[in-house]
């Protein structure tokens, strides 16, 4: 008959145990150096990562080989892309509002991108004066008044940043110090000084959560369904002065809402954006009513239509390029805040449109471009 086994083994095999999971531990991240292990996606670090150092003659070459080697292995042991989503995805279980400088988390999980003075600008603490709303309205006629003398219509237009629109969703302690904003003093000041068109797309992107989201929860950007709304006020405006644009109607496309990957904010978390889902992927499928068009990233081409535009944008611009090419000929996208004189002579358009998020025309110096 077997012995029980006694304290004193159970001990040792417990301590045979303990000592072999911690080798493990300390030779993981030399194993996965050497077969590459680690299949978490890579990390935008938004730096040169260390490159394996060449050996050079002499006692500072080989010195400096040493301390390359530190760097290297720094940047590139085993595991390392693993712990780092890991460590970041704690802070954003555990500490929520208060996990980077530049993105915060509100109510719902909702992300906002916080540089730029984002804080500030909400808040009503940093406020025009009226040097710059001068310098605005100056920089608008300028571009009106040479593209007029071309017979080009303008039109400038805002996109405003997701906490304008959402404001519900931003953490409690972000509270208003006063109630205008930049964007605020800027309307009015170009309704009471300016003829120049300038497009307020705030009412009509709030009027529209009551048909779908119009913003990312995880993204800066407005969604397809924001660029849609967007679009529609830029040709309800245009048709003031020309009869034949009509905007869409939103039945000429197939809604979805289709929950996908996480955006770009909870990639600059250092996050694993296939860990977090994007719950307002809005998408819009023209349905067979609407002509084909040819698209490309700086283009659109739609032979159902007549015209010629030049838009200049950001990266919000993305979202109106499926929707804008359906009221002109031609559509040509620049993806810049300033007017590229010699793109719109060679192109000839009717109409020239510029895009700017609100963060950009918040700190951008309107008498530094044209």
């Amino acid at each position: 008959m077997k012995r029980p086994p006694t304290n004193l083994t159970l001990k040792h095999w417990t301590n045979v145990a303990i000592i072999a999971i911690f080798m493990a531990i300390i030779w993981l991240p030399t194993l996965g150096t050497f077969f590459h292990l680690d299949a978490a996606p890579a990390f935008n670090e938004k730096r040169q990562m260390a490159r394996f150092p060449q050996r050079k003659p002499g006692l500072a070459g080989l010195k400096n080989y040493f301390a390359g080697l530190e760097s290297y292995f720094n940047d590139h042991f085993g595991y390392r892309t693993r712990l780092i989503h890991w460590h970041n995805n704690w802070k954003y279980l555990l500490f929520r509002d208060k996990i980077g400088s530049d993105v915060i988390v509100g109510r719902d999980d909702w992300l906002f991108y916080t540089a730029d003075g984002m804080v500030d600008h909400y808040r009503g603490v940093r406020q025009f004066t009226t040097q710059d709303l001068l310098d605005w309205e100056t920089l608008l006629e300028q571009r009106r008044d040479w593209l007029a003398r071309r017979g080009i219509q303008y039109i400038f237009i805002v996109a405003p940043d997701k906490q304008t629109i959402y404001s519900e969703t931003l953490p409690a302690w972000m509270t208003k110090v006063r109630p205008n904003t930049k964007l605020d003093q800027f309307f009015a000041w170009m309704r009471a000084h300016s003829t120049v068109d300038v497009l307020d797309l705030r009412p009509a992107l709030r009027d529209a959560r009551r048909i779908a989201p119009t913003y990312y929860k995880t993204d800066t950007h407005w969604n397809l369904f924001g660029g849609f709304i967007a679009c529609q006020e830029i040709i309800k405006n245009l048709s003031k002065q020309q009869p034949a644009l009509e905007p869409l109607s939103l039945d000429s496309f197939e809604q979805e809402n289709r929950p996908a990957s996480g955006g770009d904010l909870v990639d600059l978390l250092g996050l694993d954006i296939n860990e977090i889902t994007e719950d307002n992927n809005i998408l819009l499928t023209p349905k067979a009513i609407l002509p084909a068009l040819e698209m490309s990233a700086t283009l659109t081409k739609n032979p159902k239509a007549a015209g010629i535009a030049v838009v200049f944008h950001d990266s919000f611009g993305t979202a109106m390029k499926p929707f804008l090419g359906y009221a002109f000929g031609k559509v040509i996208y620049l993806g810049q805040h300033e007017l590229d004189p010699a793109s719109i002579q060679r192109e000839q358009p009717s109409i020239v449109i510029s895009e700017i998020v609100e963060r950009e025309f918040n700190s951008d110096k309107p008498n530094e471009k044209f």
